[in-house]
């Protein structure tokens, strides 16, 4: 509509992405593989995406110390005519930080023509390290959930009852989890926990909707009829998640889960572990999100607490009643950070 062309190009994907259901395929993506060199713990990105924006006018790639790609997308611009985006969290928030990334990547936002920043606090951080703040766009990511928002209007009464009965759930006693299942949401602290609520309270149940690497770290507690395994979930699913459990659980680390939270008006349950992902600021403490310390034993009694009324749980409103990052918003928000990166410069 503003006479702009758009090619898009991605990466394929890592073998723990295609575990945990979150490859896709569309005519409209363009597929590379992308180098990489493995040293020790680190994984360096060699490039293979250059040749897509020879002849463009502008490229927005990821803001990331580790990807040649990005570094190649700056020089190549003070070369030519090429505007460069930076996109993604812009702040570490899922990590500390290797010094050398960290100076590489604010080498990126001061060369860059534009910043595109998941959240607010990815925003600041930008400006904070030099950026001017005309040069820096909030998109608020997000997901289409409109799929989401209609499976929660239409779920009925019977239905959750039946979903209830078949997994043998009792109101008031019941969790959910919707994600995927690795490292980075921390299942093994979730087993842990469980293991410890089984000896507290072994009528509490938890509906475990994801999948991935570490589900099998959770066969204890599914062996025990404690955890009911549902798989890769639909939104059809998710709703009936909602409906049936109290709040979910995420020790681990909270991303677009949270906004699913909010469409569903579900609260969650999580811990003061540092690397939760940017998403996490959507969500208001002590009303879409209860904290506990960052240790077995105090996540077990945040759930315990929350079941059994101790904490004000009267911070969840229900479906429909929680504002929401939007994918229509993400788009015009996107949509006016690329016109003003691809505005003439002024004398």
């Amino acid at each position: 509509m503003r006479g702009i062309r758009c090619r898009i190009a991605a990466a394929s994907p890592q073998p723990g992405q295609l575990e945990r259901g979150d490859a896709v395929e569309a005519d409209w993506i363009i597929s590379y593989s992308p180098r990489q060199l493995r040293v020790m713990d680190k994984t360096i990105g060699l490039g293979g995406a250059r040749r897509l924006w020879a002849q463009e006018d502008g490229v927005i790639v990821g803001h990331l110390g580790s990807s040649l790609d990005s570094c190649r997308a700056i020089l190549d611009a003070k070369r030519n005519r090429l505007r460069v985006g930076l996109w993604g969290h812009i702040k570490s928030y899922v990590n500390d930080g290797n010094p050398l990334d960290l100076a590489i990547e604010n080498w990126q936002l001061r060369n860059s023509d534009h910043v595109f920043a998941y959240t607010p606090g990815g925003r600041d951080h930008a400006i904070s390290k030099g950026v001017d703040e005309w040069r820096v766009t909030t998109v608020m990511n997000a997901t289409d959930t409109s799929s989401l928002v209609l499976a929660r209007d239409l779920v009925s009464t019977q239905e959750v009852g039946s979903f209830m009965e078949a997994h043998n759930l009792k109101t008031g006693r019941t969790l959910g989890y919707i994600g995927g299942l690795d490292s980075s949401k921390r299942i093994d602290f979730l087993a842990a926990t469980l293991d410890r609520l089984w000896l507290s309270d072994p009528d509490i149940r938890v509906v475990i909707g994801g999948r991935g690497s570490d589900a099998h770290l959770l066969d204890a507690a599914r062996s025990r009829g404690q955890v009911a395994m549902l798989g890769y979930v639909s939104a059809d699913e998710q709703a009936l998640i909602a409906r049936a459990a109290s709040a979910l659980v995420m020790p681990g680390r909270i991303g677009l889960v949270a906004v699913d939270a909010l469409v569903l008006g579900i609260p969650i349950l999580t811990t003061d572990w540092p690397y939760h992902a940017p998403e996490y600021e959507y969500l208001a403490d002590s009303k879409s999100r209860f904290t506990s310390s960052d240790d077995v034993e105090s996540y077990a009694s945040l759930i315990r607490r929350f079941l059994s009324y101790e904490i004000d749980s009267q911070g969840s409103l229900g479906p429909g009643l929680w504002s929401f990052p939007t994918i229509d918003a993400m788009v015009e928000n996107f949509q006016s950070g690329i016109l003003r990166m691809l505005a003439p410069e002024e004398d």
